[in-house]
């Protein structure tokens, strides 16, 4: 397997990491945190196009490894809300489709996350449910202002919990981090219907070597 196709399937993981947790977050109000904080962290992994720079460890993406397997193998069949993680994660490729044609939005977004980085390095020790409010408050204020909206689905309960909004928010932006770095490694939304058999392959052999 290529490095390049390696880092290709990374950053597709990573979005579907991005859709499982938030479809759990909408639906039970609680997920992987490891999984969840590995993805946090890659958000704020800036002026890199490498893969192994802002997902150091392809262990932190064994939930989106298995739902990217789970969703590609018989139509998700026997993968429990396949059908809505494969959902959100192409919500998540429209977002960035966007994304990518808007430069504004993009400076908005930078400035923001800029702003993060520096309230980071004044609190070492930032909470994770801190992070994710200050990275909800930036989804809002730039991807938020985009014509195409993720559409959330779950328990209506648990998405009025405080604090889950911010969290679902800064999950779809990793997730969008994860398709711009996709994007740029070359992927294209028609390779999920055309190359899954290569996709399941890489999977496998990253699987092997984490």
């Amino acid at each position: 397997m290529s490095s390049l196709h390696r880092d290709k399937t990374l950053a597709l993981a990573a979005v579907f990491q991005a859709a499982g947790l938030a479809n759990e977050l909408a639906r039970r109000g609680q997920a992987d945190a490891e999984a969840e904080a590995f993805l946090l962290r890659s958000v704020l992994v800036m002026d890199t196009d490498t893969a192994g720079d802002i997902y150091p460890d392809a262990q932190g993406l064994t939930r989106g490894l298995t739902w990217l397997e789970g969703c590609f193998m018989e139509q998700g069949r026997g993968l429990e809300h396949a059908g809505e993680i494969i959902r959100l994660a192409l919500a998540i490729l429209q977002v960035e489709r966007q994304f990518q044609r808007n430069p504004e939005v993009q400076e908005l977004l930078r400035q923001r996350l800029d702003s993060v980085q520096r309230q980071r390095a004044l609190k070492p020790n930032m909470s994770q449910s801190e992070l994710s409010a200050l990275l909800g408050s930036a989804y809002v204020d730039s991807l938020g202002t985009l014509r195409f909206r993720v559409q959330i689905r779950g328990n209506a309960q648990q998405l009025q919990a405080p604090g889950m909004a911010e969290r679902i928010r800064a999950v779809l932006l990793a997730g969008v981090r994860a398709a711009w770095l996709w994007h740029r490694l070359g992927g294209r939304r028609w390779h999920l219907v055309f190359t899954r058999g290569q996709i399941l392959q890489e999977i496998r052999a990253i699987a092997k070597s984490v």
